[in-house]
């Protein structure tokens, strides 16, 4: 397995290491067998393991040294300690310059080397106007003004209270009633007033801070064109780049968090769509082909367009490739849309590639691309048609602030819509209006999708019809009614319910209440007659479910990634605790755990398992740097079915203990 990739993980985890080694070893030499004492134990044990998953043996064998010291810590036992972990991080530190130096090396290489991934120029130092700061500080000081008054406020009104429960038993309680209800009227108006002045003030405020955020598209478009160049000459191609983004502007962190994705799309421009400079001349086309990169502010969002004038898309041959690999069944493909049909591009795991290249062909690409898209509020799809090239749109938010969404209410939830696939609502008569009964005009060749009968619940009640468009294709989503719309902050799920379908985030209202945002890929599917947008995978045997518990992110995530090149389905957490509140509320077929861990360490986790009627059967793998044979025999004395040595550890056979106690073989 290719390690390159992990190394900026586990630079970054050593030195999250290293600096609380410091902090505790900065206030001297600490109590043998006191929490400092063990928590600096802790911390080069997990280290020394992360060196030795990584391949670095002698970053490995200075942890060990340093952690040999613990066994006689006197005086000189933590100078000692002190030069070893010194020698750890000028090691640490040689490592993260020859990882930048490479990255330099790879950066100034020539197009006849080996192809490589580009993730857009540098960030730039972000540089503040003085004006702006003078306002940012200013305003920040008003809104603590306000806040001041609020608390004035607020012990007036518990005033009120008091006065109201002593006049309850008065003689003449109408006199204290008039006193509180004029006293009310005035801390209303004074509310009122403060609650108006805040919000000027906050809008005020989160618009000279996402000014600051937000930043031209140009260098990453021109970054993205240099690298189709430096491609396309690589695989023998002649390839021109025209950049169109005038003023577009974009709020530079979902920038960040797209460009990976565009990187996918200039990828596939030259490598799928640009034929082969004979074929072109063939074809009468120019030698050279083109890619277009385009920016756009349009309506208040932005809109990003990579286009190539290659040979495009074929939309039977794209329909027949997602038969073959069990996309789409033959039925509901009989009366699918070209629209629709494109949009199959964007499944996972899909590729009309036979055979995988260097730059593409593994059925991983475009899925992503849509996956980033959605997880920043906005929305791709993709046109073009046989010798037409390939046109990807993504419909992007300007800034990351709040997501406007539509709430609305379906089988008696409460669920948003992002409000930018909104077109229009209708009444009562669409809603009851059976799809056999569409005619032939534009909004009735949407997909109809009865969104309370897939939350599981009658839609006895529907009598609302929203019109959306979702990657390209209009959509009449059939709902109880529409509350209104807010504007929120979308949170992931929290890490138990991650799998939750249908659903892409978690809002919260202005009210409290939390509710599901939609993801309408999971929900429009074809019907038994084909006539909607996308088709549901055969069934399939469910993934086993393993709980991975290790408090070192570069062994997580290798022993993840593992798995999951399985077909294994893993939940990763970092410490036993946070792995026993999974337990109470998920079902898992296996458990692979690490013994070192702050808390509780992973033979008191086994043994808690052990403990517990409903998990007493629950598989339990053990992977830990310790390999002596009496810390093998704790390990299954505790209750752990297997014991692997991370030092040695060959990913299959991982792979094999947890598909064999799972019950796959």
């Amino acid at each position: 397995m290719p390690l390159d990739d992990l190394l900026p993980l586990f630079l970054s985890e050593a030195l999250d290491r290293l600096e609380r080694l410091d902090e505790i070893l900065g206030k001297g030499a600490p109590a043998e067998d006191s929490e400092d004492w063990r928590s600096a134990r802790r911390e080069l044990h997990t280290l020394k393991g992360a060196g030795r998953m990584m391949g670095l043996p002698k970053i490995a064998e200075v942890c060990h040294q340093a952690e040999g010291t613990f066994d006689d810590f006197e005086e000189q036992g933590f100078e000692d300690l002190l030069t070893l972990v010194q020698r750890i991080r000028k090691m640490i530190g040689s490592l993260r310059t020859a990882e930048g130096r490479q990255t330099g090396e790879q950066e100034n290489s020539t197009p006849k080397q080996k192809p490589k991934v580009i993730t857009g120029e540098p960030a730039p130092d972000l540089r503040v106007p003085a004006e702006v700061l003078d306002r940012i500080s200013d305003q920040a000081v008003r809104l603590s003004f306000l806040s001041r008054g609020v608390g004035v406020m607020v012990e007036d009104m518990h005033a009120m209270a008091r006065a109201a429960e002593s006049g309850v038993n008065d003689r003449h309680p109408e006199q204290v009633l008039a006193i509180l209800a004029l006293r009310l009227r005035r801390t209303a108006l004074i509310a009122g007033q403060s609650r108006s002045h805040s919000d000027r003030l906050i809008e005020q405020q989160m618009g000279d801070l996402f000014s600051i955020q937000v930043q031209s598209v140009r260098p990453l478009l021109t970054s993205l064109g240099r690298h189709a160049v430096e491609l396309g000459s690589s695989l023998g191609k002649s390839v021109g780049v025209r950049v169109e983004a005038t003023k577009c502007r974009l709020d530079c962190r979902i920038m960040d968090a797209l460009k990976e994705a565009l990187v996918h799309l200039v990828r596939n421009a030259v490598d799928h769509g640009i034929e082969a400079e004979p074929e072109r001349i063939r074809l009468g086309k120019s030698p050279a082909g083109t890619i277009v990169l385009r920016a756009e502010t349009m309506a208040g969002r932005v809109r990003l367009v990579v286009s190539d004038d290659g040979h495009g898309i074929d939309p039977p041959s794209v329909l027949g490739r997602a038969i073959e690999q069990g996309l789409v069944t033959a039925e509901a493909a009989e009366n699918m849309s070209d629209d629709a049909v494109r949009q199959l591009l964007f499944l996972p795991g899909f590729s009309t590639r036979d055979q995988a290249s260097e730059v593409s062909g593994r059925g991983i690409g475009l899925d992503s691309v849509a996956d980033a898209v959605r997880k920043i509020g906005g929305d791709v799809w993709i046109d073009g048609g046989p010798g037409m090239g390939i046109t990807v749109t993504l419909n992007l938010p300007v800034t990351r602030r709040g997501e406007s969404i539509l709430v609305v209410r379906a089988g008696g939830f409460l669920v948003g819509i992002p409000t930018h696939q909104v077109h229009a609502f209708s009444g009562p008569e669409a809603a009851r209006r059976p799809a056999e009964a569409r005619d032939n005009d534009a909004e009735d060749k949407a997909c109809r999708l009865h969104l309370g009968s897939r939350l599981g619940q009658a839609d006895g009640s529907a009598s609302t019809v929203v019109h959306l468009e979702f990657a390209g294709v209009p959509v009449d989503l059939v709902v109880d009614n529409v509350i209104g719309e807010e504007e929120v902050f979308l949170q992931p799920w929290p890490q138990f319910l991650v799998d939750s379908p249908g659903t892409e985030a978690l809002a919260v209202l202005a009210n409290g209440t939390p509710i599901a945002v939609l993801d309408l890929q999971h929900f429009v599917q074809a019907d038994d007659h084909g006539n909607q947008i996308v088709i549901e995978a055969p069934a399939q045997a469910p993934a086993l479910k393993v709980l991975l518990v290790d408090d070192s992110r570069i062994t997580r995530e290798m022993l993840r990634r593992i798995l999951v090149d399985a077909g294994i389905e893993v939940i990763s957490v970092a410490a036993g605790e946070e792995a026993l509140a999974i337990l109470e509320i998920r079902e898992v077929d296996c458990l692979v755990t690490d013994i070192e861990m702050p808390g509780i360490d992973g033979l008191e986790l086994t043994r808690r398992i052990r403990g517990r009627s409903q998990w007493e059967h629950l598989p339990v793998v053990v992977v830990s740097t310790r390999n002596q044979a009496d810390d093998r025999m704790a390990g299954l004395q505790a209750g752990a079915d297997a014991y692997l040595a991370k030092q040695n550890l060959i990913g299959g056979d991982l792979v094999a203990l947890v598909q064999r106690f799972g019950g796959q073989r």
